[in-house]
């Protein structure tokens, strides 16, 4: 059964992002799925930063195949590619990765602070559930 994390109210979505997908490689491959071009350049410049943490990471074209070996890819594209079931992804855009072409085995959803992400977070809480898709919730006000 596919598994799907929010994180909610988190102060900082892009630094969290870098903190989980972290953690996230150390179980398995990681697609960080971004929804704008300039979220996914930033990402990928703060990834290289501080050097002694560095993170192995690629920017994939979801229309190439998937490099074999980098434990975190970043992409953002119109429409959600297929991937190898075992991946997880850690999900920075508006997309309902149950509709993808190859459901994942985890989704990770970070959710900012405002009403707007919460409530965009809640439809896909909301979806992914009705997926059939086991839910984790954590709040990190004031953690994160």
């Amino acid at each position: 059964m596919p598994k799907a994390t929010f994180y909610t109210h988190v102060a900082q979505p892009e630094v969290f992002a870098n903190r989980l997908a972290a953690r996230a490689v150390k179980e398995s491959r990681v697609l960080l799925w971004v929804g704008q071009t300039d979220v996914l350049e930033r990402l990928d410049r703060d990834l290289w930063q501080p050097p002694e943490s560095f993170m192995p990471h690629e920017i994939w074209q979801p229309q190439h195949p998937i490099p074999p070996e980098t434990p975190l890819l970043l992409a953002s594209a119109p429409q959600l590619p297929p991937l190898p079931a075992d991946f997880t992804v850690l999900n920075l855009s508006p997309d309902f990765w149950h509709t993808a072409p190859t459901v994942p085995a985890r989704v990770l959803e970070i959710v900012g602070t405002s009403l707007e992400e919460l409530d965009e977070a809640r439809a896909r809480f909301k979806a992914y559930r009705q997926n059939g898709f086991a839910i984790e919730h954590f709040n990190m006000q004031d953690k994160a």
